[in-house]
């Protein structure tokens, strides 16, 4: 590669924090054999088809880096469950996969480099409370505390009663917890009993 390819690259990704799509390259008259050779160098990092992200001298991958990577792939993802518990401080760790949610009907590939946890959510559930968090990398969607703190007692036998303890403790000490608003979510997904039975 002539190294003013490699410098236009290189500065390509400098101006967008680190990620390009190659559908973004492609525009600026980069060929999939450069994408390849630069990956194949360690210079890329081709975290799912058509998504790179620049990990050369001196780049760290943002914090949250799997939150904005799994929206960047299908910008409808919203993370949720224990992921987003996480991300709202109820859980000490970051689970080892990414929790995220999208409609029943979407069926688009999501293939990353990590390891995920896709949920099929109604569009009634799919659209309740979700944030959009914008960061200078890029943005990604999350539902809110209490709904991910119902969701995660909904997928309780997935993640076990360790993490929905941790997270129902968590959850006791927040002083902007919402509960009734809570509640009325997890009686309108029919799984209201069992919420009050972990509160």
């Amino acid at each position: 590669m002539l190294l003013r390819t490699y410098e236009k690259i290189t500065d390509l990704f400098a101006r967008n924090n680190g990620y390009l799509s190659f559908d973004d390259l492609r525009r600026e008259k980069i060929t999939i054999t450069q994408m390849n050779e630069l990956v194949a160098k360690g210079i890329l990092e081709r975290f799912s088809r058509g998504w790179y992200w620049y990990q050369g001298e001196g780049a760290e991958k943002p914090e949250n880096y799997r939150m904005i990577e799994i929206c960047k792939v299908n910008p409808k993802a919203v993370v949720c469950a224990d992921s987003a518990c996480y991300y709202w401080g109820l859980l000490k760790k970051e689970p080892d996969h990414l929790s995220f949610a999208t409609r029943r009907t979407d069926r688009s590939g999501m293939e990353v480099i990590f390891p995920v946890s896709r949920h099929y959510f109604s569009d009634y559930a799919y659209t309740l409370d979700q944030k959009v968090v914008d960061t200078s990398y890029g943005s990604f969607k999350i539902y809110d505390m209490d709904k991910s703190v119902c969701d995660c007692i909904r997928f309780r036998e997935e993640l076990g009663e360790e993490v929905i303890k941790e997270v129902i403790t968590g959850y006791a000490r927040q002083q902007d917890r919402q509960v009734d608003r809570m509640l009325a979510y997890a009686d309108q997904m029919r799984v209201g009993r069992i919420v009050r039975k972990y509160l």
